[in-house]
């Protein structure tokens, strides 16, 4: 979840900005490292765009392929 959550606030701006964004305080985010949560797992994948496992088991998104799947490219 660290990976996810320091991805997710890069595209946003900060850590600050993907609190507010999250409805959270600054310092939740923080905590990410001792302690996890699952509904702050379930905020960062609607921020980030992805998948709630993607979130919780670090896996990378491929460019280009399905979030849901991980097809890559049009129909066949």
């Amino acid at each position: 979840m660290r990976a996810a959550e320091r991805n997710i606030s890069r595209a946003y701006g900060g850590r600050d900005v993907l609190a507010s964004v999250l409805g959270v305080a600054p310092g939740t985010l923080n905590k990410i490292r001792h302690e996890s949560s699952y509904a702050i797992a379930v905020l960062l994948a609607r921020a980030g765009g992805i998948p709630v496992e993607q979130v919780l088991t670090g896996r990378p998104h491929v460019a280009g392929s399905c979030a849901l799947c991980g097809r890559k490219g049009g129909a066949s």
